[in-house]
């Protein structure tokens, strides 16, 4: 494995955790303003409340901050195999919607989230080959 794709694979843990923490922060802020509907009556009621929510905010910030480092990784590792890689920000959410939000987590959803990430683990070791 080259320096450059290693380097690459690195890159990856801050974009997925830059990522899914940005998500998490929608997710706050978005509790925050409720459920709605997609009508223009309800999106003009909602959006004011949507544009002026710092925790909306952070969480583009925390996503746009993930998305330089994940064009970090596209720079040096092939797309076939840091795209696969990116799954494992699937187990990353589930840990934090529990810690954070509090949320159950189900043992069907933990098997759900393990499949994947043996698919990751076989697409990883596929480099070697």
């Amino acid at each position: 494995m080259s320096s450059s794709m290693l380097s690459g694979l690195v890159l990856l843990l801050p974009a997925i955790l830059l990522s899914t923490t940005g998500e998490l922060f929608f997710k706050i802020g978005m509790n925050r303003v409720g459920g709605f509907e997609f009508s223009a009556s309800a999106l003009r009621v909602v959006l004011p409340r949507v544009i002026f929510n710092p925790l909306i905010w952070l969480g583009f910030f925390g996503f746009g901050l993930g998305a330089v480092f994940w064009l970090g990784v596209l720079s040096r590792v092939p797309l076939s195999l840091a795209y696969p890689i990116l799954a494992l920000s699937y187990f990353v959410v589930v840990v934090e919607a529990w810690l954070f939000l509090h949320e159950r987590v189900t043992l069907q959803r933990l098997l759900g989230v393990l499949v994947i990430v043996v698919g990751v683990v076989i697409v990883g070791l596929s480099e070697g080959t």
